[in-house]
C-alpha cells in the first residue's frame, strides 16, 4: 500500500473513532434519568374517615357492618389506605394502582366493559364500584363471592397476573422502599412494621369509609326534600313486587337491593345472570348483587358489562323485565333511581388522588 493510500486510510478511520465517541456521548446525554418519586400530599391533621350518618343510614349500618373488631376505621389507618390505594408502585411495573380500575370520578367504579392491567391486558369482569362496602353483612366481595372479607379482597388484585402483578413478597419490600410509608405505618399501627396484613388493612379502613348519605334519597328520608311525583311512583315500584307479576311472586327490586343502602348480602332470592364464559358464586349462575347507590353514574353494568345504559338496564335485559313491566313504568324507576346519586363522593378530597 502507497504511502498516500496509508494516509488517506488513517484519516478515515480517525473520523470514524471520533464520530463513535461523539455518538456515544450524544446517546449518553440522552438517557432519561430515573423518575423523581413523588410524595402524598397530605393535611398536617388528618382527615375525619369517621363520619356521623343520618339515624336511618346508622341504624341499617348497625345491623349489617362487617367492620371486624380488629380493624376499626382510624383516621391514620384510612390515610395509610388512600395513599397505598393510589400508589402506583403497587403494580410491577409502577404504571397501575388500585384507583386506575375504581376511578373517583366514576363512583369508584370504571366506565369501560373491561378494565386494563399494568402489561396492557384487559380484565374478565366488570369492575364493582367500591362504595358502601361495610353495609354486606356477610363481608364476601367480588362478584362470584370468593374473597370472604374485604382484607381478604385487597391482596388479590395486586397478585392478578393481569392487574397489578406482584407476589406478596414484592409488594413488602416495593413499600418498605418507599421513604414515605415508615410514617404513615407508625401512625396508623404504632410502629413502622410493613406486611401485607397491614397493607390489607390499610386499605380496607379506607374503602369502609367511602359511604354515600348526601342523595336527594337521604334528603327526602330525613325530611328535608320532596320527591317529585314520577320519583315518588318509581319508590313503590322498587319496593313492591312488579306489576303484572303471578301472585305466587312477592319478591321486589328491594329484595335484592334493600334500602337505605340498596344492598344485602342475602337477597330473597338468586340474582340469575345466564353467562356461558362466567358462572358466578359456585358455578350456579348467580352474582353477588352490589349497592345501587350512584347506579346512574356506574356503566355499564353486570359483571360483563353487557348492558351499556341504566335505561337499558330497564327496558331491555329479561331479568329486570320479567314480569312485562308497563312502559310508562321505565321513566318512573329511573327517576327513583336517580335520586340515589350522591356526587358529593366523586369529589370529596379525603379520598381523592394524593400524589396529584
Amino acid at each position: 500500500m502507497q504511502p498516500k493510500q496509508l494516509l488517506v486510510l488513517s484519516v478515515l478511520l480517525s473520523i470514524v473513532l471520533l464520530f463513535q465517541q461523539c455518538s456515544k456521548k450524544d446517546t449518553a446525554a440522552t438517557v432519561t434519568p430515573p423518575e423523581t418519586i413523588k410524595q402524598p400530599v397530605l393535611p398536617a391533621v388528618p382527615f375525619n374517615y369517621i363520619d356521623t350518618y343520618p339515624a336511618f343510614i346508622q341504624a341499617a349500618l348497625n345491623l349489617a357492618d362487617n367492620t371486624p373488631a380488629d380493624n376499626p376505621i382510624t383516621n391514620d389507618g384510612a390515610t395509610l389506605g388512600r395513599v397505598l390505594f393510589y400508589d402506583k408502585h403497587l403494580s410491577k411495573n409502577n404504571t397501575t394502582s388500585c384507583a386506575s380500575c375504581h376511578k373517583q370520578e366514576t363512583s369508584f367504579t370504571d366506565n369501560n366493559k373491561f378494565s386494563k392491567g399494568f402489561n396492557g391486558g384487559f380484565t374478565t369482569r366488570n369492575s364493582m364500584a367500591m362504595l358502601n362496602l361495610r353495609f354486606y353483612k356477610s363481608g364476601k366481595m367480588f362478584w362470584d363471592e370468593r374473597a370472604t372479607t374485604l382484607e381478604k379482597l385487597i391482596l388479590q388484585p395486586i397478585q392478578n397476573p393481569v392487574e397489578l402483578g406482584l407476589t406478596l413478597a414484592e409488594l413488602e419490600s416495593k413499600v418498605k422502599a418507599l421513604d414515605y410509608y415508615p410514617a404513615l405505618f407508625q401512625k396508623a399501627f404504632g410502629s413502622t412494621q410493613i406486611d401485607s396484613v397491614r397493607i390489607a388493612k390499610a386499605v380496607s379502613q379506607f374503602l369502609r369509609s367511602i359511604v354515600t348519605f348526601k342523595s336527594k334519597y337521604d334528603l327526602v328520608k330525613q325530611g328535608l326534600a320532596t320527591f317529585t311525583a314520577d320519583e315518588a311512583a318509581g319508590e313503590q315500584l322498587f319496593l313492591n313486587p312488579v306489576p303484572g307479576a303471578p301472585p305466587s311472586v312477592t319478591i321486589s327490586c328491594s329484595s335484592c337491593h334493600t334500602p337505605p343502602m340498596f344492598i344485602t348480602s342475602a337477597p330473597a332470592a338468586p340474582f340469575a345472570l345466564i353467562d356461558p364464559a362466567d358462572h358466578g358464586i359456585n358455578n350456579e349462575d348467580r352474582f353477588k348483587s352490589g349497592s345501587l347507590r350512584n347506579v346512574a353514574l356506574t356503566a355499564p353494568y353486570f359483571h360483563n358489562g353487557i348492558v351499556p345504559t341504566l335505561n337499558g338496564v330497564l327496558n331491555s335485559f329479561p331479568v329486570h323485565n320479567a314480569f312485562n313491566t308497563n312502559p310508562q313504568d321505565i321513566p318512573r324507576l329511573l327517576a327513583f333511581l336517580q335520586t340515589l346519586t350522591d356526587n358529593s363522593v366523586l369529589t370529596d378530597v379525603r379520598f381523592s388522588d394524593p400524589f396529584k
